[in-house]
């Protein structure tokens, strides 16, 4: 263990070889899109990392400064970061990581990944869904109140289409659900305009819409893609998209559209039953992440958190 410890170094971002970090990534079992050094550069207010021997096992460190303290966090829109390894057995290596960033950060709330498993982190669900097979297959999984649900939305003659205005995206979502997500501030909506950019380039987004016979909006979703997972990342859902099920058609068609690829479809989850009850309607499957809280900060600083 004090090998393993002796070979993990803290990096400030300006010391990070972005090449061998998206190389480490791309590599791992549980690589993700959020933990690619672009994903990270937009989204993080400031970010260093972990790394072990020749970036055989990184953990990026998310942080922010408060009070004269820095503390890791959570950025916005990014589900889950942790250890990232290229060689399976390297994630017993998790809880090594996390003392030492205990050594850097007195503070923490942020969420590993699904191949993380540390003692006192809080599981997280995350719905997945196995995209390898055909559509029929898939839909043998729905629940029967999801397939009434279909069979409602197939009355309202609804048109799946692509979209590609992802600031317009972004502002509605804003505008829909922002007041109950004052965690997602105005900043964090920039990042993410500017990441979606970033991501048109490396042709790793899309987005769905759902509209009426009469051309009106009734559901939109941004999706992330990446070689081995779908990212439902944005979802909004309006009033009139509700009453017609519109969102029950669009993944259903998204899951049409992509049946087949070797991708995970990932719904990103939610501690919101009734959320979660409607993803487990399609025949997920539950790939938790833990959740990790410390407070080391002295008093009485600690019981501002």
């Amino acid at each position: 263990m004090n090998d393993s410890i002796s070979d993990i170094r803290f990096l400030e971002r300006n010391e990070i070889n972005t090449a061998l970090w998206d190389q480490c990534i791309l590599q791992s079992p549980n690589g993700l899109i959020y933990a690619r050094a672009f994903y990270l550069d937009a989204m993080a207010i400031h970010w260093s990392a972990l790394v072990w021997r020749d970036y055989a096992a990184v953990m990026p460190l998310p942080w922010n400064r408060k009070f004269g303290f820095t503390y890791l966090y959570q950025p916005a829109f990014t589900a889950q970061l942790g250890l990232f390894f290229k060689d399976s057995t390297e994630k017993t290596l998790v809880e090594i990581f996390i003392s030492q960033a205990k050594t850097h950060f007195r503070f923490c709330e942020i969420h590993l990944n699904f191949a993380n498993e540390v003692s006192g982190g809080r599981p997280r669900a995350n719905y997945v869904l196995d995209l390898g097979k055909s559509y029929a297959a898939i839909r043998t999984g729905y629940k029967k109140r999801l397939l009434e649900n279909l069979e409602e939305a197939g009355t309202h003659q609804l048109h799946y289409l692509p979209y590609t205005d992802f600031p317009a995206a972004i502002q509605l979502f804003k505008k829909q659900y922002g007041a109950r997500m004052p965690q997602v501030r105005e900043g964090d909506y920039r990042r993410f305009e500017k990441l979606c950019l970033e991501l048109q380039l490396q042709d790793l987004i899309f987005a769905r819409q759902v509209r009426d016979a009469s051309g009106e909006l009734l559901n939109l979703s941004i999706f992330f893609r990446d070689d081995r997972r779908i990212y439902n990342i944005m979802s909004v859902s309006l009033p009139a998209g509700r009453k017609k099920r519109a969102h029950f058609y669009l993944l259903d068609q998204l899951i049409s559209e992509f049946a087949t690829n070797h991708l995970l479809l990932d719904l990103e989850g939610s501690e919101i039953p009734g959320i979660a009850e409607f993803y487990r309607k399609f025949g997920t499957y539950n790939q938790p992440y833990p959740f990790l809280r410390y407070n080391h900060l002295p008093f009485p600083f600690r019981l501002l958190k």
